[in-house]
């Protein structure tokens, strides 16, 4: 727990310190942007709460968490460096699939009570690429609406939407794949 907690620290100083170095290089990044970094921060650790992840997955989100907000919308690597975004969509399919797998385990086991659920192995991956790609359907939404609502511009366009959601689709097959041939070598 204490590790945790200091890696939460180590992310808001970061945070802090990209928003800082933002200003003083001239970014000047909308203020709904920093403080959408430190909300996304809160989401981390509520989820991991609620949840209870592992610390691969926790720290994994933390990672990705300071790619998305800091990097991308407070330093705007999202406009200055064109695959930055499909790098983070894909590595958010990944994380999506594993969150979903987490759960899918954790309600079988629970429904099932049995800890062996090697018969279910392809069902729980397929359920994890859906739960990944439900994800990233959602948000395209919330930035659909989030541009509509707020004047953002979150999206650039149908493309920009779609090759967002297919990288995140990729990011799931490629966790899905990864799944399937660790349960794999364990029998």
């Amino acid at each position: 727990m204490r590790r945790r907690i200091t890696g939460v620290i180590i992310l808001i100083v970061a945070t802090i310190a990209s928003a800082a170095a933002a200003y003083g290089f001239g970014i000047n990044p909308p203020i709904g942007n920093v403080a959408g970094a430190f909300v996304s921060i809160a989401v981390v650790v509520l989820v991991s709460r609620v949840i209870l992840v592992s610390d691969t997955l926790f720290y994994s989100g933390l990672v990705f968490v300071f790619m998305a907000s800091p990097m991308g919308s407070v330093i705007n690597l999202y406009r200055s460096f064109g695959p930055y975004d499909k790098i983070v969509h894909l590595i958010s399919g990944f994380l999506l699939a594993a969150l979903g797998m987490l759960i899918v385990e954790k309600l079988l086991k629970k429904s099932l009570k049995t800890d062996d659920l090697a018969a279910l192995t392809v069902p729980m991956v397929f359920a994890a690429c859906m739960f990944s790609s439900g994800g990233a359907g959602i948000w395209e939404i919330f930035e659909f609406l989030a541009d509509r609502i707020a004047g953002g511009e979150m999206q650039r366009g149908m493309v920009d939407t779609v090759t967002d959601m297919i990288a995140g689709n990729i990011g799931a097959l490629v966790y899905g794949a990864a799944a399937l041939r660790k349960r794999k070598s364990k029998k």
